[in-house]
């Protein structure tokens, strides 16, 4: 892939956050001091992207938690609310192209489910860790929720993969470290895209194993991707878990990314380096509060899309031939 076609297919998740920037809509409910929208309901349809690219014989499912891709906003009492409003049409149009791009990626043949919830927006991020920490567990409420209704109503019992990205990728670390025995024995793989796993998680949570190759299932694959370590964003550092998707190696052996660009993981930071590109290019400066030039966050998706289609279809075919 040259680089031109390359810059044209990471435009498109720039949209999803960006998109945000203008949004309004209903908020109804109080919690701890915060103004909160209505909470999804599950049981309706609405609540749900769903593709069924597998069709109804599919023996697979995805179960995917979508970035923030939304701002804060004011609503009609002139409140600023910091948590996404899910039956807002322009806020659920926000969260689109990231949603279809994850389909795209990890759907293949199974049925794809991603639940509406009420993520915490970007300013939210931006203030710091401590923001973050205050403000999402309300989203994450409505993450669980979401995945008890699917496993209790919309699995019925096939083997699944769990993947989210950056906020999303947060909610999987959290939904493996809860997941029940028998849930967690259907697991292909959770992919914990553009987010933080530290090795006190690893030594504390059993389910939190961290992929080491290309075809071991019930593991987490996570990775964060920059220029060099000074644009590693703090919010998402530090970690002590990353694999290159490119060539699925957890050392620092470098694989092509494009024909001028190469990926390989940095021990000591636990980030891959992404070197080839001019970090000015893909640079967002209404993000700069989170994102220096070099930090590649809003690209974690694209730089990588063929190598993690290829990769869950691979993991799911050996999780299904294994009969698990």
């Amino acid at each position: 892939m040259n680089r031109e076609n390359f810059l044209l297919r990471i435009a498109g998740l720039w949209l999803c956050v960006l998109g945000g920037m203008v949004m309004g809509g209903c908020a109804e409910e109080k919690g701890e001091g915060y103004v909160m929208p209505e909470e999804p309901e599950y049981a309706e349809g609405e609540a749900w992207y769903v593709e069924r690219n597998g069709g109804e014989g599919a023996r697979a499912d995805v179960f995917y938690v979508a970035p923030t891709c939304v701002w804060d906003w004011v609503n009609e009492a002139g409140e600023t609310v910091h948590f996404e409003d899910i039956y807002n049409e322009e806020q659920r149009e926000a969260l689109r192209p990231s949603l279809e791009l994850a389909a795209d990626i990890f759907a293949d043949s199974c049925r794809f489910y991603a639940p509406y919830y009420r993520q915490i927006t970007l300013e939210s991020w931006m203030e710091g860790e401590d923001t973050v920490n205050a403000r999402f567990p309300y989203a994450m409420a409505d993450v669980e929720r979401a995945f008890d209704y699917y496993c209790t109503h919309l699995n019925e019992g096939r083997p699944f993969i769990l993947a989210g990205f950056s906020q999303g990728g947060k909610a999987v670390v959290e939904l493996l470290k809860r997941m029940p025995e028998e849930v967690y024995g259907r697991l292909v793989a959770a992919y914990a895209i553009g987010y933080k796993i530290s090795r006190e998680e690893l030594v504390t949570y059993p389910n939190l194993r961290a992929a080491q190759d290309s075809t071991d299932t019930g593991v987490v694959i996570c990775y964060n991707s920059v220029a060099d370590a000074e644009a590693i964003c703090p919010v998402l550092a530090p970690s002590d878990v990353c694999i290159n998707p490119l060539n699925w190696r957890t050392d620092g052996t470098a694989a092509a990314l494009n024909d001028t660009v190469t990926v390989r993981v940095d021990g000591q930071h636990h980030v891959l380096l992404v070197e080839g590109f001019d970090p000015e290019t893909l640079f967002v400066p209404s993000l700069a509060a989170m994102f220096k030039p070099g930090n590649y966050h809003l690209q974690e998706l694209t730089f990588y899309q063929e190598a993690l289609e290829r990769n869950a279809r691979l993991r799911t075919r050996l999780f299904l031939e294994a009969g698990k």
